[in-house]
């Protein structure tokens, strides 16, 4: 399948890494850097990442054979190259996605997106026109202009348990709606916490696993960690009688 527009970044989540490739560029006596990359997912295939200048663009297309051209020099193709962060994670899902934001007070842009598998996760970044994979490494100066919209400033439990759930706010403003239930925990975007503007345009998931267990109790403390979210420092909390669950 082969698809022009544009992709959610949230069509990954729940899919399965089946294999990686890469393409390189080679000038002279350089280190190749990246130009583009196939994320090849069950269910949507090849996923092709690259940037169009600044931040990340992505949509369903087939990986090309190597060719040479004056703007880029040779490019070689490599399927799962073990240099890349990314294949330690073939075979897991993808749980969830965030997006990263740039801010050095003169430009605001998304810059590129995390990826979340259970066995830990990864940064795809679009910067100055480079295809950029940060998995433990810094990134100097820029490092301090990134930013992830994660911290939760106030939690409202409203469900303990079948399911148990919560509204949470982030430090950014941003309203989530976490529920965990039959072993499935899940992280919703939505403009509020009125269910009645839950099917717009603004409402996306943030995450999805299941753990197997087909449990309906979990604590914040381990539903935040598999989330990937964190409490802020001085996040409010509170517990509210229980409302009936919103999924049914």
């Amino acid at each position: 399948m082969i698809d022009d527009r544009e992709l959610p970044a949230t069509d990954l989540i729940g899919k399965r890494l089946v294999q990686v490739t890469a393409s390189w560029h080679h000038y002279s006596d350089d280190e190749p850097t990246l130009l583009h990359l196939w994320l090849h997912l069950e269910g949507l295939g090849p996923v092709l990442f690259h940037t169009p200048g600044i931040g990340l663009s992505l949509r369903v297309d087939q990986p090309h054979g190597p060719y040479a051209m004056a703007e880029y020099g040779n490019v070689s193709v490599v399927i799962d190259s073990p240099g890349l962060p990314l294949t330690r994670f073939i075979g897991q899902p993808v749980r969830s996605v965030r997006e990263i934001g740039y801010n050095d007070g003169r430009v605001d842009f998304t810059a590129g997106l995390t990826l979340h598998f259970p066995g830990g996760s990864v940064r795809l970044l679009g910067l100055d026109d480079d295809l950029v994979i940060a998995h433990d490494r810094q990134l100097g100066a820029v490092e301090a202009h990134l930013h992830e919209d994660v911290s939760l400033a106030r939690v409202v439990q409203t469900c303990g348990a079948h399911p148990s759930q919560w509204d949470a706010w982030t430090s950014g403003g941003r309203y989530l709606y976490l529920r965990y239930r039959h072993g499935e925990g899940t992280v919703e975007q939505h403009p509020s916490e009125d269910t009645d503007t839950w099917d717009g345009e603004e409402s996306r998931l943030w995450t999805s696993w299941d753990d197997g267990t087909n449990g309906g109790r979990i604590d914040l403390a381990d539903f935040l960690a598999m989330a990937g979210l964190r409490l802020a420092p001085d996040a409010e909390g509170r517990a509210i009688s229980p409302k009936t669950d919103r999924k049914g």
